[in-house]
């Protein structure tokens, strides 16, 4: 597979988050457990692309490396179909030597409660990118109340795969319509996600699409809805945060998937949104240099081209849309004012990011917002100083002539 083909975006996507979101894991959480931390890789695949681009387990073992002076960091890789497994064992052997791993050939679910036994005194992150749907609803949940029983640093970055249910939906919708029962491979196929999901709620939004007009019943954006009620409902009933970016192949295309971050600490929920937003820039750049490519080896824009593809400036990029940017996350903290007093940013992350979470947005743009707020005389912090995330936001106290009289 090369990888500048229309997977190439979403993939740099998944390993930019990785990159940036794994470190600082193993620093803030290993402090709180000895310095023990674990990486999961639930779905490993074979290790790396056909052109030896790293995947997902050289990512991780990159992280663990790179934290190895002060985190003992051991690595977990599970991988189903045998074929895979051989080759993501001969990648590791190849290229991580002297590094701690443990590959383990077969489903997450069966080694599951064995990997939790082995991290009962360590921080945990865990991968789950698998091609469809997921761990069962609840084998997650156990696994998240578990490790807060147990009060043991967990964070789970989960793929939702958006693809997999709103194709099935689409089926399932246009069942309805025919009045017709689904097929048994249908059939099968709902059971797995009555499992990942959660059995019966789900199959009510596409059985009501198909009464519905067809510009109102679209099975991608019934399905997107899904994921994110999904990830509202596991974190309320574990009492994890959720913070979820969709990625879509290319601009103006429905998301592939989501990827969730469930987290209990607001420095995670808080320190992810920085890290979606240098994952958005990395998309952009990605999409764009496969577009780039397909045009210099054909002589024309690809299949996919949106007619603006081009050799991506990063910063230039990000002059041009910064004023947008901290204007929404000004407008959302203005907002967040009227309702929480005092307002602590890292509790209202999604909030306060909005629509721009994923673009591109950081906390750069955030302490931006603050400030001029702040230079309005709309808010009572400055914006300057460490941990802004964490400090309480008033409204400066504003008096009438009648209050003064009184």
């Amino acid at each position: 597979m090369s990888f500048f083909d229309a997977r190439r975006a979403p993939a740099v996507v998944k390993h930019g988050l990785l990159r940036r979101y794994c470190q600082p894991f193993a620093y803030k959480a290993g402090s709180r457990t000895g310095g023990r931390v674990t990486f999961l890789d639930g779905y490993a695949g074979a290790g790396c692309y056909e052109d030896d681009t790293p995947g997902s387990p050289l990512v991780l073992l990159e992280a663990a490396k790179r934290v190895s002076p002060k985190r003992d960091v051991e690595a977990v890789f599970i991988e189903e179909d045998p074929a895979t497994f051989s080759r993501l064992q001969e990648v590791l052997d190849r290229r991580c030597r002297g590094q701690k791993y443990l590959p383990l050939a077969g489903d997450v679910d069966e080694h599951l409660d064995s990997v939790l036994r082995m991290c009962r005194d360590r921080a945990l992150f865990a991968f789950l990118d698998p091609f469809g749907p997921a761990l069962s609803r609840h084998r997650l949940q156990e696994l998240l109340r578990l490790r807060a029983r147990e009060n043991l640093p967990t964070d789970v970055l989960l793929h939702i795969s958006v693809r997999s249910v709103w194709n099935f939906g689409s089926r399932l919708t246009k069942a309805k319509r025919e009045r017709r029962p689904l097929n048994r491979q249908d059939e099968a196929f709902a059971g797995h996600l009555d499992a990942f999901l959660g059995a019966g709620w789900w199959r009510s939004s596409f059985e009501e699409a198909a009464e519905a007009k067809p510009e109102e019943g679209k099975p991608a954006a019934i399905a997107l809805r899904l994921a994110e009620q999904y990830a509202e409902e596991v974190a309320r009933q574990t009492g994890y945060l959720a913070i979820s970016m969709p990625v879509r192949r290319r601009p103006h295309h429905a998301p592939i998937f989501v990827l969730t971050l469930f987290t209990r600490h607001p420095d995670g929920a808080w320190l992810f949104a920085d890290c979606v937003g240098h994952a958005g820039l990395d998309w952009e750049e990605a999409w764009r240099d496969a577009e780039a490519s397909k045009e210099g080896a054909n002589g024309q824009l690809g299949l996919f081209a949106s007619g603006d593809a081009s050799i991506f400036d990063r910063e230039d990029y990000e002059r041009n849309h910064s004023e947008k940017w901290i204007g929404i996350i000004r407008d959302n903290i203005h907002g967040l004012l009227d309702r929480f007093q005092p307002l602590v940013l890292q509790q209202h992350v999604v909030e306060v990011y909005g629509a721009t979470l994923g673009t591109g947005a950081r906390e750069t743009h955030v302490r931006t917002a603050v400030k001029r707020l702040h230079k309005d005389g709309l808010v009572d912090h400055d914006g300057k100083g460490r941990n802004l995330e964490r400090a309480e936001l008033f409204r400066p106290a504003r008096y009438d002539s009648s209050t003064l009289a009184g």
